[in-house]
């Protein structure tokens, strides 16, 4: 009952795994369509790549094949495509390429130390070097997840959740519920713990959802205009501004620069005082 069990929930866990990781592809679609990626931020679709990366290695390390490695190592190329899909189309190809830079020399990092460490080079057993692998996996996990917080900060502060996406939100717990379980039938401490934190927080989203419903709790109509407006410098400020440079403008013009001022010279008096005598 107990393996019945454990393949019942590896099925579900994979299946909803294989949604989380291509819930991106609505918005790279939206980029190819619109040949621009908007507002939309590359850190999410980095993050992505990131926790793939590192659970496929983990995954690989302890030979869980299903669901760990045969989801995450494709999940993993499937990220790489909306990451070149998004520096396509995006105007700040540089500032996307460095933050690529980084993340790549970091999982290079974690990839090579799981390289020497299972060789025996670092004086370690395999299950030390699985288990600090599977502490890089669960910090990755928690990047992914973290990313999107600034949406909650959003809602708390316009007291609407339209913010949110709903039915993301819904996945999102079903998915980290059964990996929560998946863990716990397996007694894989790095799959529970940062389970546990997801669906607490999914929980807490999903409470935000119903509490400030779009539909009860909409956006105010000159919220746009409000954005806006918190980008340009206050009417009072600017005209501040504008005062003081005329009135720096007219000293300018009326009094003598302090910087530098035209001294007599003085063999001036010398020689008006030789005329006298």
């Amino acid at each position: 009952m107990s393996e019945t069990a454990v393949l019942v929930v590896k099925i579900l866990a994979a299946c909803s795994c294989t949604v989380m990781i291509l819930s991106p592809s609505i918005l790279i679609s939206r980029i190819v369509k619109q040949k621009d990626v908007g507002a939309a931020s590359v850190i999410p679709l980095v993050t992505l790549f990131a926790n793939c990366h590192v659970w496929a290695l983990y995954g690989y390390l302890t030979k869980d094949w299903v669901p760990i490695f045969w989801i995450y190592f494709p999940g993993e190329a499937v990220a790489i495509v909306f990451l070149a899909l998004y520096w396509k189309f995006t105007t700040e190809r540089r500032d996307v390429t460095r933050v690529l830079l980084v993340t790549v020399a970091l999982l290079a990092l974690v990839s090579i130390y799981a390289g020497i460490g299972s060789l025996g080079y670092t004086n370690q057993s395999q299950k030390q070097v699985d288990a600090i692998i599977g502490v890089f996996a669960d910090i990755s996990a928690m990047c992914m997840y973290a990313s999107p917080m600034e949406k909650l900060l959003q809602v708390l502060k316009y007291k609407s959740a339209a913010f949110l996406n709903s039915h993301m939100v819904i996945a999102g717990l079903t998915n980290n519920c059964l990996w929560c379980a998946y863990g716990t039938l397996t007694g894989n401490w790095f799959i529970i713990a940062p389970s546990i934190i997801f669906v607490s927080l999914n929980t807490f989203t999903l409470i935000l959802c119903v509490v400030f419903n779009a539909k009860t709790h909409p956006l105010p109509a000159d919220f746009h205009i409000q954005r806006r407006m918190s980008d340009v410098p206050s009417a009072p400020a600017a005209e501040a501004s504008s005062k003081m440079s005329a009135v720096s403008y007219k000293a300018d013009s009326t009094f003598p620069s302090p910087a530098f001022e035209a001294l007599h010279s003085p063999l001036t008096s010398i020689h008006v005082t030789k005329g006298l005598s």
